[in-house]
């Protein structure tokens, strides 16, 4: 085979790595952010659940103040009962009593009830911590897991950079920049294999003359179409 040839042919497998693995580092970040939604809906429900016990404890303490207030008038009522005169002004009196123990008696159930929600909710803030818990742990190991990929991947392809330098080293100086330019403009492929008389990299038909020369792999051969450098490869 054409030594400047079978340079072009291994330098195009190395780019070919080495592209991979840049395209890899990239998805780095939107791969966390996948790992990330768990710990983020988790957090979101425990902020839920955190703000209606919050919104409960205040409606309690409220209607605790209410209860004291209706127990303080209760009380102040049965003080002035001494004060009245007449049977008619003290079925009045027991009358608004009776109202503000009615009053009393069912703010009692609403802090009942008001009690037992803040405890089914306190209960739900209790597995949503946990989940968070769970959910930020498995974060942790993938963000580790992702930063030992990282390193990995920089290491494998600093060693890609080091054995492609030696084999630029041997390629022809104008030969090396039109391969360049082909690899930047055509997406990462300037170097590829022909089968059956096609070029495949642009699928393009290729001369029979000329595949017959392709073929021996004694000389550097472009496509008509696509410019790229084309060589045979056995079956």
């Amino acid at each position: 085979m054409n030594e400047q040839l079978k340079l072009l042919i291994e330098l195009q497998v190395i780019d070919t790595a080495i592209l991979s693995i840049a395209e890899k580092i990239e998805s780095l970040p939107e791969r966390l952010e996948q790992f990330k939604g768990p710990f983020k809906e988790a957090n979101a429900s425990l902020l839920k659940i955190k703000t209606q016990v919050e919104a409960l404890g205040k409606r309690k303490k409220s209607k605790e103040s209410e209860l004291e207030e209706a127990q303080d008038k209760i009380n102040k009522l049965k003080l002035r009962s001494k004060e009245i005169k007449t049977n008619k002004e003290y079925e009045a009196h027991l009358k608004e009593i009776e109202g503000f123990e009615k009053s009393k008696y069912r703010i009692e159930d609403e802090i009942l009830s008001v009690m037992e929600e803040l405890e089914a909710f306190t209960k739900e803030l209790q597995k949503e911590e946990t989940r968070v818990k769970k959910a930020e742990e498995e974060l942790k190991q993938q963000e580790k897991a992702l930063e030992e990929e990282k390193k990995r991947l920089h290491a494998e392809m600093e060693t890609y950079k080091t054995k492609r330098k030696e084999f630029v080293a041997g390629i022809d100086g104008e030969l090396y920049e039109q391969y360049m330019n082909l690899l930047k403009r055509l997406g990462g492929t300037a170097v590829v294999p022909t089968k059956n008389e096609i070029c495949l990299g642009c699928n393009t038909n290729i001369p029979p003359q000329l595949y017959n020369d392709i073929k021996k792999n004694d000389g550097i051969f472009t496509c008509y179409y696509c410019k790229r450098f084309l060589y045979y490869k056995e079956q």
